[in-house]
């Protein structure tokens, strides 16, 4: 019989950060928990976070058109957004995101008269990222947790050694996904992906 290999859950992130530092698994990150499920699941919340506002092909939205003024004529975001910038043809424009609105910099303001499209970092749950990304979160999470937890330099040192592989193969997975983005003529989302800044970390 065939053992079916699926995506990695939050429920299993978490377990294997537990066992990174000895500790039993559990069946749910929901509810009343431990302490140490409570303090894993912040961490590997903290690590999804912090990895995913980079900004990578797999969270980037590029020549985004469907934002829309509001009332006030002010352009809200999606509650998820993290980043955003003017697209290719919108560069004339400086814009950031502000309190949940678009904001301009130059103009110092949040009211709009038309709506530019715009290339937006959006933060995706857990369980909606791509596979490889899950693994890289759960294993700089499991580094990140063992060492504030019990700082045991030697079980520290084994997890460094499985995220940078972990990295290794995150980088090169989301490169290829760009590669086909570019092969097929999206220059623009190659263009965004590959700006220094997202690949600094």
């Amino acid at each position: 019989m065939t053992t079916q290999i699926t995506p990695t859950t939050e429920l299993q992130a978490v377990n294997i950060m537990l066992s990174g530092i000895g500790e039993a698994p559990v069946n749910s990150i929901t509810g009343t928990t431990s302490v140490d499920v409570s303090v894993a699941k912040n961490i590997l919340d903290e690590t999804s976070m912090s990895i995913q506002s980079i900004g990578w092909h797999f969270n980037t939205q590029t020549n985004y058109t469907s934002l829309a003024l509001d009332q006030n004529n002010k352009i809200p975001l999606p509650s998820n957004c993290v980043k955003v910038d003017a697209s290719k043809d919108f560069r004339h424009i400086n814009i950031t995101l502000r309190n949940g609105y678009l904001y301009d910099l130059e103009k110092h303001t949040d009211i709009f008269s038309t709506t530019p499209s715009v290339d937006m970092v959006l933060v995706q749950q857990f369980e909606q990222l791509p596979e490889y990304a899950r693994q890289y979160i759960t294993a700089k999470a499991s580094r990140r947790f063992a060492s504030r937890f019990i700082g045991d330099k030697a079980i520290v040192e084994l997890l460094t050694a499985d995220e940078n592989e972990a990295l290794m193969s995150f980088h090169q997975a989301d490169s290829q996904e760009a590669d086909v983005n570019m092969l097929e003529g999206d220059s623009n989302t190659y263009s965004i992906i590959n700006r220094p800044t997202r690949r600094t970390y």
